[in-house]
């Protein structure tokens, strides 16, 4: 009976042409600014009805978050922020009612709702398209909120008091390189980002983002090795609305074992109360960074919970060199060169398809450019046209690398991508015709064609 899955499947293609279709109208009906005409359309979906004396509608989260975006065309931001919320009461990491809310609170003015809603990006499933969105214009919006906020303290700096300050406030500088070998020196802005992203974990705790930091560097002309000056110390800490500073160094020695030294200054008093020194391999990383944000917790007298402790010994990923690549992409994202930071960032994915902190910064130029304009109406017309072209997402195809480094990756690499490119089925072609199909061409190339199996 092989016309029943051909006729499912001709099925489900007519209803999703006919869900395209139904908010097709109301699409050209709100490009062509008749607002009235595309809300009566969206609500037709939902086809309002009366149930008792009572008036209910069907839900539809496309419809109702299209209404809210007439709503945001129309300058009514209050209206469209009420009708979004519904839809993330009831569907929390929903993308598109995420962005949209983002952009009623910068329509509001209201920078830091803006900030508090982009970053719930985490939480949308990495398949939906306005994810990268979410993304995008949070960066934007920290960027701006930072170097305002800079300005206005080199502007006060003879006022800044640390009685003014949270108690349990920290930043983090970059750590030092003190190896030869000038390859490992992006660890000192990987290592200051992972101990940001765990203390970050703890609400009690104000961490400095890593994007104040380096703008300030590039205010105040510093170098990482200035910054963890000890006559620069106190005004780093004042600058950056922090009492405390992490500040240490690391070295890498040609047998690939690591040291890693660091303390907690009190950013107005030059002392050490508490200082931690790490060695072991390289390969240890992840765990000595974790012993010393422990570390760092304890000094503040912080006690965590179950959970909290579960995220924070969280390994981002197992694989050195994939951690370098994104060591890379921070400090080409820093220099402004976006184009080489994905570079980066995409061989950091594909070294290690879980490694979710590379993937996050993962996006097409055009999605970059168009949520990094001041002009927030021009920034969700140009998404939504990307999204629309479905050009607002880069597919990874994994590409292993020329040279295996060890036994260990090869295994790796082995048990996570065997039987690429297979779907079973009822097929003639050759499996590695289907392996070629799906971007697997190199698997022939290095593993040989295969023999043909025995006739008797």
């Amino acid at each position: 009976m092989r016309w029943k899955p051909i006729g499912i499947l001709l099925i489900i293609l007519l209803l999703a042409g006919c869900t395209t279709s139904r908010y097709r109208r109301a699409e050209k009906y709100l490009k062509n600014r008749q607002y009235n005409n595309a809300i009566r359309t969206y609500l037709r979906i939902l086809e309002p009805h009366m149930r008792g004396e009572k008036r209910y509608i069907y839900y539809d989260r496309e419809a109702i978050t299209g209404i809210a975006s007439v709503y945001w065309q129309m300058q009514r931001y209050n209206t469209a922020g009420l009708i979004l919320s519904s839809v993330i009461k009831k569907e929390p990491n929903y993308g598109q009612a995420l962005y949209y809310l983002g952009m009623c609170f910068e329509g509001l003015a209201n920078e830091d709702d803006a900030i508090r809603v982009f970053r719930r990006y985490p939480y949308v499933p990495p398949s939906d398209p306005y994810r990268n969105a979410l993304i995008g214009r949070l960066d934007w919006n920290i960027r701006r909120k930072i170097s305002r906020e800079i300005q206005l303290a080199l502007q006060n700096e003879e006022f800044l008091n640390l009685e003014d300050l949270p108690e349990k406030s920290v930043a983090v500088l970059y750590f030092i390189s003190l190896s030869d070998d000038p390859q490992w020196r992006p660890l000192q802005k990987g290592l200051a980002e992972m101990m940001i992203t765990d203390l970050s974990q703890i609400e009690e705790l104000k961490v400095i983002e890593r994007i104040r930091l380096n703008q300030l560097m590039a205010e105040l002309r510093l170098s990482a090795s200035g910054m963890i000056d000890e006559k620069n110390a106190p005004r780093m800490g004042k600058l950056l609305g922090v009492r405390n500073i992490v500040k240490g160094s690391y070295m890498v020695m040609p047998d690939l074992r690591m040291s890693v030294d660091a303390g907690i200054y009190e950013s107005e008093r030059i002392f050490l109360p508490t200082t931690a020194n790490f060695e072991g391999n390289l390969s240890r990383l992840f765990q000595i960074e974790k012993e010393l944000v422990l570390r760092v917790l304890d000094n503040f007298g912080i006690e965590l919970t179950p959970q909290q402790r579960e995220r924070i010994l969280k390994i981002p990923t197992e694989n050195m060199m994939a951690f370098m690549e994104y060591c890379n992409g921070l400090d080409a994202l820093d220099r402004g060169n976006f184009e080489s930071a994905q570079e980066f960032f995409l061989e950091a994915v594909r070294m290690d398809r879980n490694f979710q902190a590379a993937e996050d910064w993962i996006m097409p130029a055009d999605m970059w450019a168009a949520t990094h304009n001041r002009n927030f109406r021009r920034v969700n017309y140009e998404v939504a046209e990307l999204i629309k072209s479905e050009k607002g997402k880069i597919d990874i195809i994994y590409v292993p690398p020329e040279k295996l480094i060890s036994t260990r990756d090869r295994l790796l690499w082995m048990s996570a991508y065997q039987n690429a490119g297979f779907l079973p089925g009822n097929e003639t072609r050759e499996s590695f015709q289907e392996a070629e199909l799906r971007g697997a061409d190199v698997l022939p190339q290095i593993l040989g064609e295969p023999p043909k199996p025995p006739t008797k």
